[in-house]
């Protein structure tokens, strides 16, 4: 019989400096919107299926990304997918450290130049990784925001986020870093195995 099971988790990451607020916003982009199946080995035809969303907040340099998973599935795998789902989530915080490790700094700019604006859903961008926290009251999340420069060009600007699939706005002291992280390959969210 086919259920479904919503399950919470909170993951603190480190974030006293601009390299480890990197790693976990790489973490956050990783994880959000996600949809993956994990196979119990006894009975692969009964797989659960799952969603991850996720929120953020930064508090006294520690990052608390906030995991939210939607489980759907046979009733007696649901517990065992939760447990599996957390191997996951540490695997995807690994691979967002090697993400900012293999990051390149685009740009910079001081956060007295910057400002977030709320954009339509048209405009939205995937590939523009901004802190949820910085959005402005009645944005959508993740993506129905961003960064606007005080001349009103959006920064970074459109041809520099068409050059690199993924992006991210670090704010860390007086500044706003852009970081071009690498692509995440096909495959790195394969199917589990509970």
């Amino acid at each position: 019989m086919v259920k479904t099971l919503e399950h919470e988790w909170e993951l603190e990451l480190p974030a006293s400096s601009a390299e480890e607020l990197l790693a976990a916003l790489a973490t956050r982009d990783r994880l959000f919107g996600q949809e993956i199946s994990l196979e119990p080995e006894e009975d692969p035809a009964k797989a659960v299926d799952v969603w991850i969303g996720t929120s953020d907040a930064l508090a006294e340099g520690v990052y608390h990304l906030a995991v939210y998973a939607e489980l759907k599935g046979a009733k007696e795998f649901l517990e065992a997918a939760v447990n599996a789902l957390q191997e996951v989530f540490e695997e995807q915080v690994k691979e967002g450290a090697a993400d900012a490790a293999a990051a390149r700094l685009l740009d910079r700019k001081p956060t007295k130049e910057i400002e977030f604006r709320a954009v339509p859903e048209d405009d939205e961008l995937p590939g523009l990784i901004v802190p949820e926290w910085l959005a402005p009251e009645g944005a959508e999340l993740p993506w129905g925001f961003r960064p606007v420069a005080t001349d009103g060009q959006p920064w970074p600007t459109r041809a520099l986020l068409e050059e690199h699939s993924r992006v991210a706005v670090v704010p860390f002291e007086e500044e706003f870093l852009a970081y071009a992280l690498p692509e995440i390959e096909e495959g790195d969210e394969d199917d589990e195995e509970e």
